[in-house]
């Protein structure tokens, strides 16, 4: 898979992570909050989902189910803006400690029993709404599905519609893909929310949503979510060939944070043939930290097609 995504506290917002290099596993696990995913808190937390819903119901308890897509949520306001946070080398700090999401219900006093999670649904703060979508489905509770399709049917925030279909697809639901499905592609809807609805369609297998991000890749004017568009075409499930044509194309973007992840998803989608492109790359460019990670990308693709 391609780069990994590491976010940092963002309001209410659900996102998934497919990095091999954050020891995470194929399918389904979640955390909540700002992290290298763990594996061992994924678990961590599975078990805790497990043990709330065989208790009575009403104990308290993502490590998110399935064993493999990644979700994460953090709030900073209701009303604010979601960021994911730069690529670990640009990042500069430590990340914060690690938030589950019923920790996160229980930071807004919100029960971790079925009944007060559905009721959250409807809580006025889209953190709020977010992480009871999140729970109910950390907690594998199929019989609460309805009232998380209604909700994200309802819904009137973007992020928080995609974190709840999200949440929906984790239940099996197909009616969160196909909300997810259109809501990628809606130029309307914001360009970070589109990314992570087409991180969700990509982790159930279906392409629908690639167009999306490649076209964010390159027209998105933010440069940060343009660097997180090639991340995200380069974990595109079942879209490697486009994956290295997006990458490619931003070797040559204004910003060079978009030209080091480009050269690092190179790298991570082992693409020996654009070691040519990232030879021309490297001759032209001015940016000291750019140049050590192309040609860093140009020397381990070498030593693939050594190999091959």
């Amino acid at each position: 898979m391609g780069s990994p995504w590491v976010l940092f506290l963002s309001p209410h917002r659900l996102t998934i992570s497919n990095s091999p290099e954050q020891g995470l596993p194929d399918k389904m696990g979640l955390v909540y909050g700002a992290c290298p995913w763990n594996r061992h808190l994924i678990e961590r937390e599975k078990v805790m989902a497990m043990v709330t819903k065989s208790l009575a119901g009403s104990l308290r308890g993502l490590g998110l189910l399935m064993a493999g897509t990644l979700l994460a949520t953090v709030s900073i306001g209701a009303a604010a803006q979601v960021a994911p946070l730069a690529p670990r080398w640009l990042a500069g700090t430590p990340p914060p400690p690690v938030e589950t999401f019923a920790a996160g219900l229980e930071r807004h006093h919100i029960a971790l029993t079925e009944a007060a999670l559905i009721a959250a649904l409807q809580d006025p703060d889209g953190e709020v709404r977010s992480l009871a979508a999140a729970q109910l489905a950390a907690m594998d509770d199929h019989p609460a599905l309805k009232d998380i399709v209604r909700a994200f049917e309802n819904e009137r925030d973007p992020q928080v519609q995609v974190n709840m279909a999200g949440a929906a697809t984790w239940l099996g639901s197909r009616l969160g893909l196909e909300q997810l499905q259109t809501m990628c592609q809606d130029v309307n809807v914001p360009s970070t929310a589109r990314l992570d609805a087409a991180r969700y369609v990509s982790n159930r297998g279906q392409d629908t949503c690639f167009p999306a991000v490649r076209e964010i890749a390159r027209t998105e004017q933010d440069a940060t979510v343009r660097a997180q568009a090639v991340g995200a075409a380069a974990a595109y499930r079942g879209q490697a060939d486009g994956a290295r044509e997006v990458a490619g194309h931003a070797l040559a973007d204004v910003d060079p944070g978009v030209r080091i992840t480009a050269a690092d998803a190179l790298r991570s989608l082992s693409a020996t043939s654009e070691i040519g492109a990232l030879d021309r790359a490297l001759r032209r460019e001015g940016d000291e930290t750019a140049r050590e990670h192309l040609r860093e990308a140009a020397r381990v693709l070498r030593l693939a097609s050594t190999a091959q």
